[in-house]
């Protein structure tokens, strides 16, 4: 099998599957896999609700900003995104112009269901969790409809199922 030489980038909300579908697929396409949060937290040496608790969310935004910068310039990854990677333009001109960008749609309840006990999701560490998520849903969606090129639903789907649909639908250059 030929190894890929143009990056994935999977796009969409928190809990909509993005890391657990990414390393699926880089596996699948023998690829090296990053998730740009994981990234993010080892060159901040923090997590990133602590990120966002000291040092602000607009800050954050500025470190994605530069990570993605620095990662985009390999080739033949397979990249899980935040799910606010799509809030500034030019990462999305970024992402767009170094590789595919795959949406990763959910429904806001299978989100809901996927994160509400999840204690390291900074934005949704608000007295109602669930009014902010659909808040932060409605906002985003067509952000995300307009950054990706094509768009997976993963409602009642697996990590492999949902890697296998984006194969298919990814040749390989």
């Amino acid at each position: 099998m030929k190894k890929d030489t143009s990056n994935i980038y999977l796009i969409g909300m928190m809990g909509s599957g993005k890391s657990a579908t990414g390393r699926v697929l880089a596996a699948m396409r023998e690829a090296a896999f990053v998730d740009l949060d994981s990234e993010i937290e080892r060159i901040e040496g923090r997590p990133i609700a602590a990120i966002f608790a000291q040092s602000g969310e607009p800050y954050f935004r500025d470190v994605e900003s530069a990570v993605l910068q620095e990662f985009s310039g390999k080739t033949g990854r397979v990249f899980a995104t935040g799910g606010g990677i799509i809030l500034r333009p030019a990462n999305v001109d970024r992402m767009k112009g170094t590789g595919t960008v795959v949406l990763l749609k959910a429904s806001a309840k299978t989100l809901w269901q996927r994160l509400q006990y999840s204690k390291d999701r900074p934005l949704l560490n608000k007295p109602d969790p669930l009014g902010t998520l659909t808040q932060i849903f409605n906002d985003r969606e067509a952000l995300y409809e307009r950054a990706c090129h094509i768009a997976v639903p993963t409602d009642g789907k697996s990590a492999e199922d949902v890697a296998q649909e984006i194969q298919k639908m990814v040749k390989s250059p």
